[in-house]
């Protein structure tokens, strides 16, 4: 072979192979010149170490920004768009949509409620508030512990004179009431409450909130479940009034139907659980995930620690992802799932693919979605920064939007 042709085999190649580095490799992935990394903006706020600190955004810019001084509406500029001040020890908050709420972990003596352009309403208590739930109407239920027994009361800020809708009393020795959940339409509460009194019993009672409704019933009570030796940690109203109810072994799905002025409840789904749950959460109205702890005992069909499933209101597993360790968080936002262990971060899509993979630097409090995928909030030890992911050229350190 003649000099000439050698070198015009190798000039050949040389443009195969810069051709494929420009034009062929950033489309397929292998390239080394770009890639999507997360970079901070700079942007976000800062708290006290011990402040205490919560974050919630509705797949927004904004995001709610509580700590034991008050509560802020901020933007992902950094901007605060409103402040209220209050003084909590520990305070807890709760959303739904646009609504949240924020009272004392257990025994606070108040709850304000706030939407998207500030304060709602407050509702002060003579006695400790044990828990406390909101909904994306307004509703907040609250469960109050009397030196007698306990009260459900659930509150409302279409009265501005007397936010106090409806009231349960619970009078029975060994009768502790878990949680309560009010309907989108606040028509229903659902209640799950303990029976000590014999073998371990929970009981979840559906009950009219207005009085009209509740002509003829037993303070309201149109329908009750019993879970023998099962304790219901969460329950949740979806869309189409479906009641989602999740115990130490079990995920079950009821329905509330209302025909001829008379309402009902039927069971739609029920899934038995091989392991216990480290994390469950809710989005929007028609999904929800959990992540798998250790195996339940006497269950051999278990799933490894660590895993992810996303499910819908209808019973369907859309996706689900291996961790491979034990989970140490999960937010759920934009149609997709964050879950993580540590400082290492995984954000799945509902239909399980894995968008990208995070890895922080420093301890993270918490970890959320704002208004897309791409853009979220990570809160460490005393800042809370929004950060971007943004393509990355590798030669030069350029960002590229």
């Amino acid at each position: 072979m003649s000099a000439r042709s050698i070198f015009l085999i190798a000039a050949a190649l040389i443009v195969v192979v810069v051709i494929g580095q420009f034009v062929v490799w950033p489309f397929i992935g292998f390239g080394q010149d770009r890639d999507m990394r997360m970079v901070g903006t700079g942007r976000g706020v800062t708290y006290n170490a011990d402040a205490f600190p919560q974050f919630y955004s509705n797949d927004s810019r904004n995001f709610y920004f509580v700590t034991r001084d008050g509560i802020q509406f901020v933007s992902h500029e950094g901007l605060t768009r409103w402040h209220e001040i209050f003084n909590f020890t520990r305070p807890v908050m709760v959303s739904r949509g646009e609504i949240v709420a924020v009272g004392e972990l257990s025994g606070g003596r108040s709850v304000y409620v706030f939407n998207a352009n500030g304060f709602m309403y407050r509702v002060d208590f003579e006695h400790p508030v044990l828990t406390f739930s909101v909904n994306e109407s307004g509703f907040l239920a609250v469960i109050l512990q009397y030196t007698t027994g306990y009260r459900i009361q659930v509150y409302n800020q279409s009265r501005s004179s007397d936010p106090l809708f409806n009231q349960l009393i619970i009078h029975a020795d060994q009768m502790f009431p878990l949680t309560a959940e009010v309907s989108a339409d606040g028509r229903y509460i659902a209640t799950a409450i303990m029976d000590l009194s014999g073998v371990l019993n929970t009981f979840v009672q559906f009950r009219y909130i207005s009085d009209w409704d509740a002509v003829g019933t037993n303070q309201g009570l149109f329908a009750e479940d019993n879970f023998p030796g099962q304790v219901v940690s969460r329950l949740r109203f979806m869309d189409d009034n479906r009641l989602i109810v999740a115990t130490t072994t079990q995920i079950v799905c009821f329905h509330v139907q209302r025909s001829g002025g008379i309402s009902s409840v039927r069971e739609v789904w029920r899934m038995n659980l091989q392991n216990a749950l480290t994390h469950l959460e809710f989005y929007g109205n028609r999904h929800f995930a959990y992540v798998t702890g250790d195996r339940v005992v006497g269950e051999d069909n278990t799933d490894p620690i660590g895993t992810l499933r996303i499910m819908n209101i209808n019973g369907t597993q859309t996706g689900y992802f291996h961790l491979n360790r034990r989970a140490t968080h999960l937010t759920m936002g934009n149609n997709a799932v964050i879950v993580g262990a540590d400082r290492n971060f995984h954000a799945i899509d509902f239909n399980g693919r894995h968008l990208w993979e995070y890895i922080t630097l420093h301890d993270t409090r918490d970890i959320i979605f704002l208004d897309s995928t791409d853009k979220i909030l990570v809160a460490g030890a005393n800042i809370a920064e929004v950060m971007e992911r943004r393509r990355f050229r590798h030669e030069d350190d350029w960002i590229f939007d």
